[in-house]
């Protein structure tokens, strides 16, 4: 038996997308692929559904250049269907497009990051903390505060590249922006009206940061519930983030956040040139 793949009968119609017999298409029908039906269609009628034809038929791979600019082209069409399909398209062949855009906009001014829970240590050993870190891009402070010994703070001055490196790192690898909708399980935009056109070489789309950090919601808890961990984020264009997760994980990205801004106050003298702060 062959396994050979049958040939769809018919001709195919490129504006509507299905394959129909050959009496569906004149003769010039034929020579354009537009069946008798669609060649009836008022001429916007007929560009819109060639158009949604040709987006659900991208190829899953790598799109060229020409086809990442058209596809882009109709992200912010007029017509709202196509606009619509355009950018689910768009989020496909791009899952990462929002964040990556989102990090060229974000500037952290200060940083307050909680922590009330357990953790583990360089030693694979469970320890609990309590602590809060404020980071102040412009003083170039870092303080640190022990709520086990009496409000205790220890305050540490870094270089200004030293703290934009720290900063950016904390946007780039841990995507703090991020935590209320990977770890808060917090309402994220249900659709992609923020999304605009593709950087050229990062595959990143402009991205509305008021519209995402607006659009997630706190959980709701007792006010006297103490959360395991919790981060406010002012940026350098005013918007604010507040973050707070109850259910007592501590994640991965979080715990690197502690075990970073640890280091700072607890140096291992071995790793660490304090001349470098």
């Amino acid at each position: 038996m062959s396994n050979k793949k049958k040939r769809p009968h018919g001709h195919y119609c490129k504006i509507c997308g299905e394959h129909k017999a050959n009496e569906k298409f004149s003769g010039k029908g034929h020579a354009n692929h537009i069946c008798k039906a669609c060649a009836n269609l008022p001429a916007t009628e007929k560009a819109e559904a060639q158009t949604m034809n040709r987006l659900l038929n991208l190829p899953m791979r790598r799109l060229t250049d020409k086809e990442k600019k058209w596809l882009e082209s109709l992200v912010h069409d007029s017509r709202l269907e196509v606009a619509e399909l355009a950018r689910s398209v768009y989020t496909i062949h791009f899952p990462h497009a929002e964040r990556n855009a989102m990090k060229k906009q974000l500037l952290i001014n200060t940083l307050t990051f909680e922590i009330h829970g357990e953790i583990y240590d360089e030693y694979a050993d469970v320890k609990i903390v309590n602590r809060r870190f404020v980071v102040d891009r412009k003083a170039c402070t870092l303080v640190c505060s022990e709520f086990d010994n009496n409000g205790q703070e220890q305050t540490v001055t870094l270089k200004q590249d030293k703290m934009h490196k720290l900063l950016k790192w904390m946007v780039y690898s841990l995507e703090v922006f991020m935590w209320q909708q990977d770890y808060c399980n917090s309402s994220y935009l249900d659709d992609l009206d923020c999304l605009g056109a593709d950087d050229e070489d990062n595959d990143e789309a402009a991205f509305d940061l008021d519209c995402f950090l607006n659009s997630v919601s706190l959980p709701i808890e007792p006010v006297d519930k103490m959360p395991t961990w919790s981060i406010h984020i002012e940026y350098s264009n005013h918007t604010m983030q507040d973050t707070a997760c109850y259910d007592g994980d501590v994640f991965d990205k979080v715990e690197e956040l502690y075990a970073e801004l640890t280091n700072y106050f607890e140096p291992n003298i071995d790793d660490l040139d304090k001349d470098d702060w």
